[in-house]
């Protein structure tokens, strides 16, 4: 795990290095529209959580001695910040959010949520900023809402297409518009 850290940290390419059962998963670095989706989400967690919540981007998660990730976004316990910690402990995560590139489709629908479900975390986000299969009338971008149940598998909660602002209950209240995670 040590290893996999020193990878992310020295990456002069700006790829995000993922370890899945010990295999090494090379991502691109992220578009600027992918960025800028989870700059603005970000955001909006930032202002949203009670203050014992922190919301980040891009930091990775060590999910046990063979696998760690890096979601999009990230909220986490203000304890995960404590003794100069570079990752939190996945017990002090609360959310985690995957916007989907062409190139990580399979890894963010499928992989990573299986992975985060099997670690506890209690919440999954997914943002679907291209069109996919099922997409139907709704436009662009699709926000997927899951929350963990008491299998420890996640369940949808919210399916939010752009240009309908609701509030999200859970893991806290925030009301948001997917139409304002990028630039049109």
């Amino acid at each position: 795990m040590d290893e996999w850290i020193a990878l992310n940290e020295d990456a002069p390419d700006g790829n995000r290095y993922e370890l899945v059962d010990g295999s090494v998963l090379v991502s691109p670095a992220p578009s600027m529209h992918h960025q800028f989706a989870g700059d603005e989400l970000r955001a909006l967690l930032r202002a949203a959580p009670p203050p014992e919540l922190i919301a980040v981007t891009a930091s990775g998660i060590p999910l046990g001695d063979r696998t760690g990730l890096i979601p999009d976004v990230l909220v986490v316990d203000r304890a995960a910040f404590a003794d100069g910690a570079k990752m939190p402990d996945p017990a002090l995560v609360h959310l985690v959010v995957e916007i989907v590139s062409p190139s990580t489709t399979t890894t963010d629908r499928t992989l990573k949520p299986a992975k985060y479900a099997a670690a506890g975390i209690p919440h999954f986000w997914r943002l679907e900023t291209a069109r996919f299969r099922g997409l139907g009338i709704d436009r662009l971008p699709v926000l997927f809402t899951y929350a963990l149940d008491a299998d420890a598998e996640y369940q949808l909660t919210r399916r939010l297409a752009a240009g309908t602002t609701a509030k999200i209950e859970d893991p806290f209240p925030v009301t948001l518009d997917p139409a304002d995670l990028v630039v049109s």
